[in-house]
């Protein structure tokens, strides 16, 4: 019986967090910015209807994240029934035995890095199934496993530098720019990840010297045995062209680097003619984007092409083809409830606004800007936006609005609040998607962030101080 509550553990903490978001709505009157002062509304509660409707508009809301979840688990399937793939990780995990603090903090900066950056931070969950393969073959712990794939990706949303999911927006909704204090933004990045990686060294150690049987990985894609004589190179090949072609597909050439050249050459190929007529844009299609501007749907339709050129490559029939897939869909089915669990607690916030008032009223306690008051709002507002789109729309024009002098710091503490709350709120998609992966409850995970979580309240703090 225990063990079956432990289970369930995330889908119960993510519901309190739907609860507690729907008895807002009872509360709290509902607040909206309006030419330049926040104007309080009436109390609009959310119904037995309105709780099952918007549930089930998520799934329609939120598709593409969904069917992001269900490739993914098919793509993964796909790769455990190949030879390549077991002796591809055996490999990696073999050339990195002993050498285990050196493969987190080197998987963990990369992440983090290319999160900091990347057009969509939640697309770098399509390379944690392969990190925590080669983890789990080299005896790491769980927690280990989940610092240094989804925690990662959450510390580059933490020390964001350029990435347009989350310094673009702060750029679009509050009139800032991208290199706008960016000293402060690699002092967060860097010391967020210093202390994030102190405590994994740390833990590693730990577990090192006495592994708890229930700490070991309990993989959701385990690699299936094999004893024939397969070919890993192919596999290496195809991989390393899919991952190349993900992390140029989603930088931010354009937008922030000011290049344009994958533009032009994409325009090129879909433009040149052959005999009057644009083959390669018919072949191509035009959904085709230039790399900086793929959206969630490219990297899913990248995993779906490489999949079938593995079923060429390795041979795979097309009926066990089709019965990975189904089984990958299956085993992300828990997955993509807490997902969509996350994702009811931001259609509340959205509909029925009532962080706005909470704000008013927090930031109202002074007369003039105050930076713990603020960085508060900050973070409680992002306990219940999931992302940071709807944390910039609903409080951060307010509040840039309300202190226009300190538009720009508003900003970075915004950004900087949102990543530390997505790394502890149950309303978190990445956080509950990576722990519910690995089989962590929020307790055993909250155990062992909370320390982090005050050291980066209040390094934030300070430099909000610093730069006010």
């Amino acid at each position: 019986m225990k063990k079956e509550a432990k289970k369930h553990d995330l889908v119960k903490i993510a519901g309190i967090m739907v609860l507690i978001s729907v008895l807002l709505t009872w509360l709290i009157p509902q607040g909206m910015f309006q030419n330049g002062s926040l104007s309080v509304g009436d109390i609009t509660r959310v119904g037995i209807f309105d709780f099952f409707t918007y549930g089930l508009l998520g799934m329609y809301y939120f598709t593409v994240l969904v069917t992001f979840l269900f490739v993914l688990g098919g793509f993964y399937q796909v790769l455990s029934k190949t030879g390549g793939y077991q002796k591809l990780t055996d490999k990696i995990a073999k050339t990195f035995k002993g050498k285990e603090i050196l493969f987190a903090l080197v998987v963990s900066f990369l992440i983090a890095a290319l999160s900091a950056v990347t057009n969509e931070y939640i697309l770098l969950i399509s390379v944690a199934p392969l990190i925590i393969t080669i983890a789990r073959k080299m005896n790491l712990d769980k927690l280990t496993a989940f610092n240094i794939t989804f925690g990662s990706i959450l510390i580059g949303v933490l020390g964001s530098i350029y990435s347009p999911k989350v310094v673009g927006l702060s750029v679009s909704y509050l009139t800032t720019d991208y290199n706008t204090l960016m000293w402060a933004k690699l002092v967060i990045f860097a010391l967020s990840f210093l202390a994030y990686n102190t405590f994994t060294v740390l833990h590693l150690i730990k577990t090192k010297k006495s592994s708890k049987k229930d700490e070991q990985i309990e993989e959701l894609f385990v690699s299936e045995e094999t004893t024939a004589k397969t070919k890993v190179w192919p596999l290496v090949v195809v991989l390393s062209i899919f991952f190349v072609v993900a992390i140029l597909a989603y930088l931010p050439w354009e937008s922030v680097f000011k290049i344009t050249w994958f533009t032009k050459a994409t325009e090129s190929i879909t433009t040149f003619k052959i005999l009057d007529e644009p083959i390669f844009g018919y072949i191509l299609g035009s959904s085709l984007l230039a790399f900086g501007k793929w959206d969630i749907f490219g990297i899913q339709v990248l995993m779906l092409i490489t999949t079938l050129v593995i079923k060429w490559i390795y041979k795979i029939k097309f009926d066990e083809f089709l019965e990975a897939y189904g089984e990958g869909f299956k085993k992300v089915g828990k997955l993509v409830v807490l997902l969509l669990l996350c994702y009811l607690v931001l259609e509340f916030a959205v509909m029925f606004p009532v962080l706005p008032t909470i704000v008013d009223w927090i930031v109202g306690l002074s007369s003039k800007f105050n930076v713990l008051l603020s960085t508060i709002s900050g973070l409680l507002s992002s306990m219940f936006t999931v992302e940071y789109q709807y944390t910039a729309n609903l409080i951060g024009t307010y509040l840039v609005s309300t202190f226009a002098d300190y538009k720009e710091q508003i900003a970075l503490m915004l950004q900087s609040t949102f990543g530390l709350a997505s790394m502890f709120t149950p309303s978190s998609a990445i956080l509950l998607v990576g722990l519910g992966y690995l089989g962590i409850t929020y307790k055993e995970w909250m155990k062992y962030i909370w320390k982090f979580l005050l050291i980066m309240f209040a390094v934030i703090i300070i430099i909000m101080l610093i730069i006010c």
